[in-house]
């Protein structure tokens, strides 16, 4: 090891004690950084980046990251998934060769086909950035607009009701899972609204995390319609619920660990693997409970390589752990 494991990037903080724990070595490429590193076992080595591995061929991993793309491989596998309309950028130089195909007009028929309220978000980011719940048409202008500014293809979609399951998978196996549930805090009369955040999800300790949260637009208009910030002390009682259609580790959401799901969303969940060609993979979905009939589990999207950082920070870190290293003695065996 050639730089403080601390100062790592979380990603790469469980991989490389993933690594340890299985005895193999590491070396850091890029400490700057710290997204860069090596991976051996005798003669065999392996480039990581971040918590990408090379588990999973290119062309499987970039249509990942294509949402519609992936969204048609699942419904050719008799996957339920929301109806979902692409709007293209004119302006952007590589949807050149489609302008007779550009524009707002597809996402404007499809959400009055869809009815309101309808999702909008870009094809190709993640971590909920540019992720918005519209109500009419005006906002659904604006919103395919700020995504434009994003990537080249805003998604009109189907909203879809239900919990919003994470699962990760390895080879058609069950690793790890979570559900995401909105931040819901209650006043003791005593602790800060910071103290009483830190107390009920780990990540909220950190200042910066914390300095992050107060940037979503959810939290910020919970508690400054109430007149308070992160430093006022909650009457004792007092609640707040940051609860909304649209949960994002990112923002104002925790998460439930899962450790073990029904073997029929299991089999559900592999074939979206298969269909999209993955060997490790995460499934974003939405279904009324882990229990419920697969059949109406709708696939949001698909993750190449999921990142097991969420449940690391919020405290599940064996478990993280035993599934990193799942996924790195798959990449050595």
């Amino acid at each position: 090891m050639n730089a403080p494991i601390h100062a790592l990037p979380t990603a790469t903080q469980l991989c490389l004690e993933a690594a340890k724990r299985l005895g193999l070595d590491a070396s850091v490429l890029d400490p700057e950084y710290g997204y860069l590193f090596e991976l051996r076992k005798g003669d065999r080595r392996h480039a990581m980046l971040g918590g990408r591995s090379p588990l999973n061929d290119a062309v499987a991993a970039r249509l990942a990251e294509d949402k519609h793309y992936t969204g048609m491989l699942l419904e050719r596998a008799d996957l339920r998934t929301p109806r979902t309309t692409r709007c293209l950028s004119r302006e952007h130089p590589t949807m050149a060769s489609f302008r007779d195909r550009a524009g707002m007009a597809p996402g404007v028929e499809a959400a009055k086909a869809l009815g309101y309220p309808v999702v909008v978000k870009p094809n190709r980011l993640s971590h909920g950035r540019g992720v918005s719940l519209v109500q009419d048409e005006g906002t659904l202008r604006r919103a395919v607009r700020a995504v434009w500014q994003l990537d080249a293809i805003a998604l009109v979609q189907e909203r879809i009701d239900g919990r919003d399951f994470r699962l990760d998978f390895l080879d058609g196996r069950f690793l790890i899972g979570y559900e995401r549930r909105p931040l819901e805090v209650r006043g003791d009369g005593k602790r800060t609204l910071s103290q009483l955040l830190a107390a009920r999800d780990p990540r909220f300790a950190e200042p910066e995390r914390q300095r992050r949260l107060t940037r979503d637009r959810r939290f910020r208009d919970v508690v400054e319609r109430r007149g308070w910030t992160v430093s006022s002390v909650l009457p004792e009682g007092a609640a707040l619920s940051f609860d909304g259609p649209i949960q994002n580790l990112n923002g104002a959401s925790t998460a439930r660990l899962i450790e073990r799901i029904p073997e029929g969303l299991r089999a559900a969940c592999a074939r979206a693997g298969e269909a999209v060609g993955l060997r490790h993979f995460g499934v974003d979905l939405k279904l009324e409970a882990l229990e419920a009939d697969p059949a109406r589990a709708a696939f949001i999207e698909i993750n190449a390589s999921p990142l097991l950082s969420q449940m690391y920070l919020l405290g599940h870190r064996e478990q993280a752990l035993l599934a990193q290293m799942q996924v790195l003695e798959a990449l050595f065996a």
